[in-house]
């Protein structure tokens, strides 16, 4: 659809009928929103002059206006959103739509609202009956109007105003996570500005990152006794097992992530006051008998983040990227009843949990070059760092180095800014206190994976890549490591190395020069062959197996290139692509060995729609486990990856999801890069941290290419339309598009 069209659409959506514009435009506050709509007009070419008579007028005339909200049925707007991927043809999670909504309304200047989750999850229990409500509704009709211009007649603002007065009042939850918080004097007082303090921080968090569940009575901080603070999350799926608890469980997980790091910065953790937090999940008219008991029980080591048992279970078929003790407490409750406690020892956080704003801001650890010459004075000069008096991270890490949470988050800090080496110091502390904590370990394995990558020749990188070889030997035979990130990141190890030697032979690197070019295409495939099997292993221990078996797919399709074209071995000009019939057996043979192509589902396993169906799934699944903003915009290329290279056959629809994915990853991106931090991309096959901006470049360098391959106006074609290969022996891959 023709820009202009989009734009009368989007217009429509928002006044369908003369009556609702009139009624909006009637009130002062609205003056703003009604001169930016006439702006937006004006600057499509829909009407003459940027005023409010011309867009009435316009309005006025058109013929849609009349238009009658249709008969809702049983359906409101929790269904609508519920059901958004059939009703709004959106695939992706609901954070997602906000950020599109967002994106659109802040680009074309338009004075309305940007949405929220709270938002969203307020309007899904109660009526639209505020100006900001029904103001909301006005940004999310503009969306669908725009976006989705055959939708806007149903669902615009007065349709979505219907489904929400025929919304349910807020519903009274039986189950779900309540997340305790306890403070503790041992020597040191706490008085109402310690306990104002961890108050005031939890507001700010679960407004700022979980605000989906902040509405009604759920998610308000509530205090029980004087130091002791607690926040409940509904579980509002109907099911009443433990896989029904991800969302309000994933929410607890990391606000107790968040909070434990915040309190050690804090001024007022000394070595006389004690946080300790509570996760519990069930029945809540019963939680408060055991969570009481997690928070007060006497751990050996002071854990600081405690579970039930049963939140416990929920947190592994959840697969929610904890590391957890290996043999729990167990205590007897007054009634006799034996409680077992779990606590949290780690977190994948290098992937999963979100930045601490506290470390973001602190001056030590920016990129640039007075940081860098500070963080020098406290890293390697050991009496420096004794002398410090400033308050920052780094010092109140040293203060405490067996504090390995904090430790851990100030590494992947520096991570994300690629100040490796500062990393790999503070990693070191860590790791002399506990040898084998293996998330340490790990991003100790992947820090010197980057150093590789980024070598100045093949010898220095082989020398990195070896060292992180010996990483990954001493966590196999000292620590337990059976888990997927560990096994994924390994397997990069060996991807990145075979890729990196791809690298260096085809721009000709003095070092290859002087093996023999059969040595060197041997060592590639063997180190292919070595991150297939590790790849392998993630999906074995891994209760969803989503990142698994995407890398997994990457390295087979990268393997059948490399033997169907020598000539990419030989020379920068040839591109990592291949014949597109290879590829596309390779892919039907992966579908079948995970299982979404099969014999026994006549007619419905060999359509696109059951992959489609089984791929958004996936993409939802795991974007709702990531809090983190600089690892999401690489998981949405990842997604595209899937819906333009590993289809079985490519379609107007798949490719329509591709654009739509990597126009998201760029928009993620951009505000990534406001926080000064990398992107951890894989746009060129293996992982590596990027800078925002060139992130951003391969995104648009991907949406140029599947628009050349599928056409500019995908939104006018039949999304089953199958896209003819317009070369027999390239097949436009993504994936190695940017490598």
């Amino acid at each position: 659809m023709e820009d202009s069209d989009a734009a009368a659409s989007a217009i429509l959506a928002v006044f369908p009928t003369i009556e609702a514009f009139s009624g909006f435009s009637a009130y002062r506050e609205n003056a703003g929103a009604v001169k930016s709509f006439s702006d937006f007009a004006f600057a499509r070419g829909l009407i003459d002059t940027p005023d409010p008579i011309a867009l009435e007028a316009f309005i006025r005339a058109y013929p849609g206006q009349l238009e009658q909200a249709p008969e809702t049925g049983d359906l409101n707007f929790e269904a609508l959103v519920e059901q958004k991927a059939r009703l709004l043809e959106f695939n992706l999670s609901m954070r997602a739509l906000v950020e599109r909504v967002n994106s659109l309304i802040a680009h074309h200047r338009i004075e309305l609202p940007g949405v929220s989750n709270s938002m969203l999850s307020r309007l899904k229990k109660e009526t639209a009956d505020t100006p900001h409500k029904c103001n909301t509704l006005r940004s999310l009709a503009f969306w669908i109007g725009h976006e989705r211009p055959h939708l806007g007649r149903r669902f615009h603002y007065e349709t979505l105003l219907k489904l929400c007065r025929h919304g349910r009042h807020q519903t009274d939850h039986k189950e779900g996570v309540r997340i305790g918080f306890a403070l503790y004097s041992r020597g040191d007082v706490i008085d109402h500005e310690i306990v104002g303090w961890l108050k005031k921080n939890l507001k700010a968090y679960i407004e700022h990152a979980i605000s989906r569940f902040s509405y009604g009575k759920w998610g308000k901080v509530r205090s029980q006794g004087i130091t002791t603070l607690y926040v409940d999350f509904p579980k509002e799926a109907g099911a009443t097992n433990p896989a029904a608890y991800r969302q309000c469980l994933r929410s607890a997980v990391s606000l107790a992530h968040q909070m434990a790091i915040r309190w050690s910065l804090s001024a007022y953790c000394t070595q006389n006051r004690f946080l300790s937090i509570g996760i519990a999940a069930g029945e809540f008219t019963v939680l408060d008998n055991y969570l009481l008991p997690v928070l007060n029980t006497k751990l050996a080591g002071d854990p600081v983040i405690r579970l039930t048992d049963y939140a416990r279970q929920c947190v592994l078929i959840n697969d929610i990227r904890l590391l957890l003790c290996r043999e729990p407490a167990e205590i007897t409750l007054f009634s006799g009843e034996t409680l077992t406690i779990w606590w949290v020892e780690g977190f994948w956080s290098a992937l999963y949990f979100d930045f601490v704003p506290d470390l973001l801001k602190d001056p030590v650890l920016a990129n640039d070059a007075d940081a860098t010459e500070g963080a020098a004075d406290r890293f390697w000069i050991s009496s420096a760092a004794g002398r410090a008096k400033a308050s920052n991270a780094v010092s109140a890490f040293l203060k405490f180095p067996q504090n390995s949470l904090l430790g851990l988050e100030i590494a992947k800090t520096l991570y994300y800014r690629r100040r490796f080496w500062e990393a790999m110091e503070i990693l070191r502390i860590v790791l002399s206190l506990d040898s084998t904590r293996l998330n340490a370990r790990t991003l100790r394995m992947v820090l010197l994976r980057n150093l590789a990558v980024e070598a100045p020749s093949h010898e220095i990188a082989a020398g990195f890549f070896v060292q992180a070889e010996h990483e990954a030997a001493f966590i196999q035979k000292n620590c337990a490591f059976e888990s997927e990130e560990f096994y994924c990141e390994y397997a990069v190890l060996y991807l990145a190395r075979a890729m990196s030697t791809l690298g260096y032979m085809r721009r000709g690197g003095l070092e290859v020069k002087t093996q023999q070019p059969a040595y060197f295409r041997q060592q590639i495939f063997a180190d292919l062959d070595r991150a297939e099997s590790l790849f392998t292993m993630g999906v074995t221990v891994s209760p969803t197996g989503i990142r698994s078996v995407y890398l997994l797919s990457t390295v087979r399709v990268l393997r059948v290139l490399l033997q169907s074209r020598p000539r990419i071995f030989e020379t920068s000009d040839c591109p990592v692509d291949g014949n597109p019939e290879e590829i596309r057996q390779e892919v039907a043979k992966m579908h079948r060995q995970f299982g979404y192509l099969r014999e026994d589902l006549s007619g419905q396993a060999t359509t696109s729609r059951w992959l489609e169906e089984i791929f958004s799934n996936h993409m939802v699944s795991h974007d709702d486990s990531i809090a983190l903003q600089a690892y999401r915009p690489t998981t949405y290329f990842c997604a595209a990856v899937t819906w333009w290279d590993l289809f079985p056959v490519r379609t107007v629809r798949g490719a329509a999801k591709a654009v739509e994915l990597l126009e998201q990853a760029a928009a993620m991106a951009a505000s990534v890069a406001e926080q000064y931090v990398c992107i951890y991309a894989f746009t060129r096959t293996y992982g590596e941290m990027m800078p925002a901006v060139e992130f951003i470049e391969h995104m648009h360098r991907g949406i140029r290419m599947i628009r050349e391959q599928a056409g500019q106006k995908l939104s006018e074609k039949d999304g089953a339309e199958v896209i003819a290969s317009a070369d027999a022996v390239r097949s436009s891959l993504l994936m190695t598009l940017n490598y």
